[in-house]
């Protein structure tokens, strides 16, 4: 076999060309031909006894392809052994001669990158920090008296938002109808939700009144089991009332706010709710601007079987949360108004940074010249066991990859520790 012009190049890719006729050939050719003849048999032929020449006339291109395919696998495994690469795509292969006697091919392959070397013992990444103001408090308050309105009966026809109770009686399509709540409906007028038509035959009556009514449901209604079909009802109108905002005092804080008797306690049991969802939130955005800061440590190009290798992985994510859902990832995404090649657009670059992040560590793990030992990764599989509940230690260790994928693991944890114990957390007060 004979390689020429073998470059590595800046895109992380590499190239060479490579020649072949002799022995080796020879065998990729047979074996080639005694494959495809075990798929698909040649006529007044045994399996695998047809001579090259038969294969050749009768499988044509794809013979050789797959011979061609045979040499180059070996020879990107003899390149890789003899200059220490790690492939992380399959070889392109642009066949230049092949034939019985013959082959040549230009071949390019995409490897592990070689991380620049970067400085991360001394490195900043703001947290935002976001203190919670009177301002925050009234609106939290606000919220909530909204959501504890005071609901009344009033004398007056029903208008545009008024909360109505009804009671009625039917058919549906001609038959019986039966409903959960017939003898006592809430429902909010101008909501869609009891039927469709009624909000509107309700406004300007009043308590007391009784309405006759034909109302056809539309096809895409949300109740599926009268979607489409007509009611026929007699409605009774028991009471129209109206949602009022009541004062927050310390009477009504006493009666409706558990772990607190007074408007003081309410108002700090708010800023303590409040400051906790505001330390999250921008604890998440912390961790995002430290994983943008690590991933910039990496400023080599990107192979993009890598980076396809992760979307593929958030697709099949997807894939899982749809067969949850008991629906498709054609459905899931139309709801959202998306495609997969929208989805995929979206999670690229979060894709990207998760590569970079994982070169980084990687490269940390080698500088530092982390070991693992035998004990620490069985106790990272025996918690792991025990924790998702694994039948036994062979099969959590397979869940995690095997034993390299746990050893992974760990190193990456310790390259994190080292990043946290080097990293400067400079605070920003936000908005």
């Amino acid at each position: 076999m004979e390689f020429r012009n073998l470059k590595e190049l800046e895109d992380s890719s590499v190239s060479f060309a490579v020649t072949e006729e002799g022995t080796l050939w020879q065998e990729a050719l047979a074996d080639a031909s005694a494959a495809m003849q075990k798929k698909k048999p040649l006529e007044g032929f045994k399996t695998g006894e047809a001579s090259l020449d038969t294969a050749y006339r009768e499988y044509g291109k794809p013979l050789i392809e797959r011979a061609v395919s045979a040499v180059v696998t070996d020879a990107v495994g003899r390149i890789c052994r003899e200059h220490e690469y790690y492939p992380v795509s399959n070889p392109d292969i642009d066949i230049l001669r092949g034939d019985l006697t013959a082959m040549s091919a230009k071949v390019i392959f995409f490897i592990y990158p070689q991380v620049p070397d970067f400085d991360y013992k001394d490195f900043t990444v703001e947290k935002p920090v976001k203190t919670v103001t009177e301002a925050d408090i009234d609106e939290g308050i606000s919220r909530y008296m909204k959501s504890h309105l005071w609901v009344h009966e009033v004398d007056r026809e029903a208008q545009m938002g008024d909360i109505v109770e009804v009671s009625f009686q039917g058919t549906c399509e001609g038959q019986p109808f039966e409903f959960d709540h017939s003898e006592k409906s809430r429902f909010q007028v101008g909501g869609g939700l009891l039927f469709a038509g009624l909000d509107e035959a309700v406004l300007g009556h009043v308590a007391g009144d009784d309405l006759d009514l034909s109302l056809t449901m539309p096809e895409n209604f949300h109740r599926k089991s009268i979607a489409g079909k007509t009611l026929d009802l007699h409605v009774h109108i028991r009471s129209v009332n109206v949602r009022d905002l009541l004062e927050c005092t310390d009477e009504f804080v006493k009666e409706k706010v558990s772990g607190a008797d007074t408007v003081a306690e309410f108002r700090e049991k708010q800023r303590a709710r409040i400051q906790k969802l505001n330390d999250q939130k921008t604890a998440r955005t912390f961790e995002l601007n430290f994983q943008e800061k690590v991933a910039s440590f990496v400023t080599c190009p990107i192979p993009p079987a890598m980076i396809d290798m992760v979307v593929n992985k958030y697709v099949g994510a997807l894939r899982q949360e749809s067969f949850q859902r008991g629906t498709s990832m054609a459905k899931l995404l139309q709801d959202e108004g998306k495609t997969m090649d929208d989805f995929k657009r979206e999670v690229y670059p979060v894709a990207v940074r998760e590569v970079k992040v994982s070169l980084a560590l990687d490269y940390i793990a080698r500088r530092e010249q982390f070991e693992v030992t035998r004990e620490a990764v069985e106790e990272r599989v025996n918690t792991y066991m025990k924790r998702a509940k694994a039948p036994s230690y062979e099969s959590a260790l397979k869940r995690l990859g095997g034993e390299e994928g746990v050893r992974e693991k760990i190193m990456n944890d310790m390259a994190i520790k080292v990043l946290r114990d080097n990293c400067r957390v400079v605070e920003v007060e936000v908005a």
